[in-house]
């Protein structure tokens, strides 16, 4: 038996992504979730570079949505300092619920092939993926997202992920990585969608494993 998705608001998902460049062109901010329920923001998550001030960051979060015309409850929002390299640190204070954090990511190649590893943190503790693909932008965005999805079913008993598809496009004069990802678990069944840009000074994959997280981590919290 098939199982239709539930409609997207497409008006509403184009605020949720102007927003979302909007905060992320603030400084310290690495990468930014947005999910608005009407007029409300709903959950609003924030990655952000080591030694950013979470008091600043939420101060100026609060100015940039208000612009928008939309209502934030400082509850909704949670700013979470993500090291590549390294233990996530939660901000004092801030937080709380299901949240798949980007530990660490690695490559490795084998003739014309790319292997990515990928850990995720969590409430339960770590989860692990790998993915192999071929050695080209492409393949390397593919397997990050693929062994993103592997790490991420290891936290949920009868989770089941599958790539629906995926493409690096340009917008707003940067570029992005934008997928799709069909998700099962028991009896609940929806396809997810994820958008993260990509930064010239950090690595393709990690923009790809950000864009599968959240697509992924709303649809598990709900």
């Amino acid at each position: 038996m098939s199982h239709a998705p539930e409609p997207i608001d497409r008006s509403t998902h184009d605020v949720e992504v102007r927003l979302m460049v909007e905060i992320e062109r603030l400084p310290g901010v690495i990468a930014a979730a947005v999910w608005i329920d009407g007029s409300e923001i709903t959950d609003l998550r924030i990655h952000a570079q080591p030694g950013a001030s979470s008091t600043i960051l939420a101060n100026a979060v609060t100015r940039v949505v208000e612009r928008f015309g939309v209502a934030l409850d400082p509850r909704t929002l949670r700013i979470v300092t993500a090291n590549v390299i390294g233990a996530p640190e939660r901000a004092d204070g801030l937080g709380g619920g299901r949240l798949l954090v980007l530990q660490d990511i690695g490559l490795s190649r084998e003739g014309s092939r790319i292997t990515c590893h990928v850990r995720l943190t969590h409430e339960g503790g770590t989860a692990v993926g790998d993915a192999s693909e071929l050695d080209s932008e492409a393949g390397r965005a593919r397997a990050a997202v693929l062994a993103t999805m592997r790490a991420a079913e290891s936290t949920a008993d009868g989770l089941v992920l599958g790539l629906e598809g995926l493409s690096v496009v340009s917008l707003f004069g940067r570029r992005y990585v934008a997928l799709a990802i069909e998700a099962a678990m028991k009896r609940r069944f929806a396809t997810l969608s994820g958008f993260a840009p990509m930064d010239p000074a950090r690595p393709l994959e990690e923009a790809a494993c950000m864009a599968a997280l959240r697509a992924i981590d709303r649809w598990m919290s709900l």
